[in-house]
């Protein structure tokens, strides 16, 4: 027997092609109407293979493979006019949100929010709204390489960045024409200490600036992982002429990860927003 799961009134899907709008849920029905590619349908039933629409006033029956696939967005996240990172944003589409899938194109899916049509990282959607499964660590902390490539780690860009606050490494790394994480750079860093501990979890780069600090320091070159966390070069003066601090390998900042000068500079003049960050 076929479970019925009511839809709210206001739930609506997208036909992927045309699409026979039918009398009953089955193929052997009367065909009331053909919808076009792209259109907008209001769903008011859905049972196994088939849902309970209305377009244009008229009632019916849509088989499902032919309709937009619910998810939602488990972060804060952009909807871009094209399937890559240095595209235009449209809008910032909200965590929670509900987005009808059209097609996925590499790692970015078609989607369209609030019938504003564009693409998401595909890693950013899920079934429930809530974030994807933990990672496996097994090899975090002894081979940096296979870790990423066994766990499929996605990134929106072509480079990913991890940080291995335990043995305090920082490696950069980039995609190779077989889909594999390639190691360009691993760089000895300093991170945050016990009583202000570097942030864990998966990031995505979201800004830069060339420079902050105090009346008593000053950072250069640093590319945000979130907040107020960043990569940054080793401490400077006031006046940024001189190092005073030029101590890695050691957890002993405010939870940023510091970087020998010329390792920021090239994370900050390289590295696009939204690429992918894991920290542990």
């Amino acid at each position: 027997m076929r479970k019925y799961t009511r839809q709210t009134s206001d739930s609506y899907k997208y036909t992927l092609a045309n699409v026979n709008l039918r009398e009953s849920n089955t193929t052997t029905s009367n065909v009331l109407t053909v919808i076009p590619a792209g259109s907008k349908v209001q769903v008011i039933d859905s049972a196994e293979d088939w849902y309970e629409v209305i377009y244009n006033n008229q009632k019916g029956y849509v088989y499902a493979s032919y309709l937009s696939i619910t998810k939602y967005t488990w972060r804060d996240t952009l909807l871009r006019s094209y399937p890559a990172a240095e595209s235009n944003p449209i809008t910032v589409v909200p965590a929670k949100s509900e987005v009808e899938v059209l097609s996925v194109v590499g790692d970015w899916s078609q989607v369209v929010y609030n019938d504003r049509k564009g693409y998401i990282f595909t890693t950013f959607l899920s079934d429930d709204g809530n974030p994807p499964t933990a990672y496996d660590f097994t090899y975090f902390y002894t081979d940096m390489t296979r870790f990423v490539n066994d766990n499929q780690i996605k990134s929106p860009t072509t480079n990913l960045i991890t940080t291995d606050l335990e043995n305090k490494f920082t490696y950069i790394y980039e995609r190779g024409s077989d889909g594999l994480w390639k190691l360009l750079y691993k760089w000895e860093c300093t991170v945050g200490k016990p009583s202000t501990p570097t942030i864990k979890g998966t990031f995505y780069v979201t800004g830069r600036k060339p420079y902050f600090g105090t009346d008593t320091y000053r950072v250069k070159y640093a590319t945000r992982i979130k907040g107020a966390y960043y990569y940054h070069s080793i401490l400077y003066n006031a006046e940024g002429t001189e190092v005073i601090d030029d101590r890695l390998g050691m957890a002993l900042s405010h939870g940023c990860v510091r970087l020998a000068t010329k390792n920021a500079q090239w994370i900050y003049d390289n590295i696009l927003d939204s690429t992918a960050i894991v920290i542990n």
